[in-house]
C-alpha cells in the first residue's frame, strides 16, 4: 500500500503508532464477549431461540475463528500490518452490518464468526504485532499504553450498547459501530500507520546507532495515575442517563447527581495536580541522568520459534494457566446479562458490572506487573485462581445490587491480574 506523506511530529513516531494501535484494540469491542453479551437476551426474544442454542452457536463460531486466525497472521507477514488493519477494519464493519440484518440461526452463526475473527481475533492481533516493530527497549511501556484501548472498550461498550439499544434498537446499534469503524478507524490507519520505523526514516525506539545519552531513569509505579483515571471513568459512567436511572432505582445509598459531579470535578483536578508533579519530577531526573553522559549498549533480545517453544514444558504450563481463566471469563461474560435477569437485575446493572470489571482492572494490571517482579509467578497464578473461585462463589450468592457491585470489583481484580 502506498505510503502517503504525513508530517513528522517533534517526538518519536512510534508513539503515534501506539495511539492508533490503542484505538484499534478499542474497536475490537464489537467482537468481544462483553459487547456481544448485551444482545443475547434480545436475540432470545426476537428469534425465540434458547440460550443454550445461542451459546452453542457462539462457541462454535469462536472455535472456528480461532483456527482461522493463523491465516490472518500469515497474511500479516506477507502484506504488513497497515494493509491488514485497513482490510480487517472494513471486514469488521461489514460484519456489524451483517449482524444488523440477521434473520435466522445460519446468519447468526456467520455473524458471530465474523465478529470473533475480525474483532476479538484480528483487531487485537494486528496492534500487538505492530507495536513491537517500533519498540524494543520501551516495548513494555508501549504495550501497556496500547492496552488502555482494551480497558476503555471493556468499560465503555457495555453501557453504550445498553444505551443505544434503548434509544435506537439492537439492529441500529450494530450499524452505529460499523459506521464508526469506517469513519474513524479505517481513515486513521490509512493516514498514520506505518509498518516499521524505516518507513518514516527512523530507527527502532527512535535511537541513533551512534553514541547516545542514557536517559533511562528509575520507573515509578503508574498505579496511582490509573487509579485516578479509573475513578473518573467510573463516576462518568454513572452519569449516563440509563445507567444512572437503574442505579438510583436499585441502590438506596447511591449519591445524588450533584455529589457525583462534584466528585468528578475533584478527581479531574487531582489528576491534573498529579500529572504536573510527575512531569516536574521526571524532567529533573532526566536532566540529572543526561548530565552523566553514559554510553548505552545496543539492546539484544533472544527470539524463540514456535517449534522451539513447544518443546519446553513451561510453554504448555503457561498455555494451560492462560486458557483456564479465559474460558471461565468468556463463559461468565457471555451469560452475565441472563444471570443478572434471573437475579432480578436490569440490563443497565449488568452493563455497569461489566464496565466496573474493566475499570477496577485498569490499575490492577500495573500492580500485578510490579508484583511479578517481586513474587514468583507460580505463587501469583495460584493467588489469581483463588480469587477466581471467590468471584464465582460471590456471583452464585449475589442477591442485591450492592452484592453485584462487590462481585464486579472482585472479578475485575482477578480478570486483569
Amino acid at each position: 500500500m502506498r505510503n502517503n506523506k504525513v508530517p513528522t511530529p517533534p517526538f518519536y513516531y512510534g508513539w503515534v503508532i501506539v495511539i492508533i494501535s490503542a484505538i484499534g484494540v478499542f474497536f475490537s469491542g464489537p467482537g468481544q464477549t462483553f459487547a456481544v453479551s448485551m444482545f443475547i437476551e434480545l436475540y432470545e426474544e426476537e428469534f425465540e431461540f434458547s440460550r443454550p442454542f445461542i451459546s452453542n452457536l457462539y462457541s462454535a463460531a469462536t472455535l472456528m475463528a480461532g483456527f482461522l486466525l493463523f491465516t490472518i497472521g500469515k497474511l500479516t507477514d506477507l502484506y504488513g500490518q497497515r494493509l491488514m488493519m485497513v482490510v480487517v477494519g472494513i471486514a469488521l464493519a461489514l460484519a456489524t452490518f451483517w449482524n444488523a440484518m440477521i434473520t435466522g440461526p445460519v446468519m447468526m452463526f456467520l455473524g458471530f464468526f465474523m465478529l470473533r475473527l475480525f474483532g476479538q481475533g484480528s483487531m487485537t492481533l494486528l496492534p500487538n504485532t505492530l507495536v513491537p516493530q517500533w519498540f524494543m527497549r520501551k516495548r513494555g511501556r508501549a504495550l501497556s499504553i496500547m492496552a488502555i484501548g482494551g480497558f476503555a472498550g471493556a468499560a465503555l461498550f457495555p453501557p453504550l450498547n445498553a444505551f443505544l439499544v434503548q434509544q435506537v434498537g439492537w439492529r441500529s446499534t450494530w450499524v452505529v459501530w460499523g459506521v464508526a469503524l469506517l469513519v474513524i478507524f479505517v481513515p486513521l490507519v490509512l493516514i498514520f500507520v506505518r509498518n516499521q520505523p524505516a518507513d518514516k526514516g527512523e530507527v527502532i525506539d527512535g535511537k541513533s546507532t551512534s553514541a547516545k545519552l542514557n536517559l533511562s531513569v528509575k520507573k515509578s509505579s503508574r498505579a496511582p495515575l490509573f487509579t485516578i483515571v479509573s475513578i473518573i471513568v467510573l463516576i462518568g459512567l454513572t452519569l449516563i442517563p440509563t445507567i444512572q436511572s437503574a442505579l438510583n432505582t436499585t441502590i438506596n445509598w447511591f449519591p445524588s447527581t450533584l455529589v457525583r459531579i462534584i466528585l468528578l470535578l475533584g478527581a479531574v483536578a487531582l489528576l491534573g495536580i498529579y500529572i504536573r508533579i510527575k512531569q516536574t519530577k521526571r524532567r529533573t531526573e532526566i536532566q540529572q541522568e543526561a548530565s552523566r553522559n553514559l554510553e548505552e549498549d545496543e539492546d539484544q533480545e533472544i527470539s524463540w520459534t514456535l517449534k522451539e517453544a513447544m518443546k519446553t514444558r513451561a510453554f504448555w504450563v503457561v498455555l494451560i494457566c492462560v486458557s483456564i481463566p479465559a474460558l471461565t471469563n468468556t463463559g461468565i461474560t457471555f451469560h452475565l446479562v441472563s444471570i443478572a435477569e434471573t437475579k432480578g437485575f436490569s440490563l443497565e446493572i449488568a452493563a455497569f458490572v461489566l464496565s466496573l470489571m474493566a475499570i477496577i482492572g485498569f490499575p490492577v494490571t500495573f500492580i500485578s506487573g510490579y508484583l511479578a517482579d517481586k513474587v514468583k509467578v507460580n505463587y501469583l497464578l495460584s493467588g489469581m485462581f483463588a480469587i477466581h473461585v471467590v468471584a464465582i462463589g460471590t456471583l452464585y450468592f449475589v442477591s442485591s445490587a450492592t452484592g453485584a457491585i462487590i462481585y464486579g470489583v472482585i472479578w475485575g481484580i482477578c480478570s486483569w491480574f
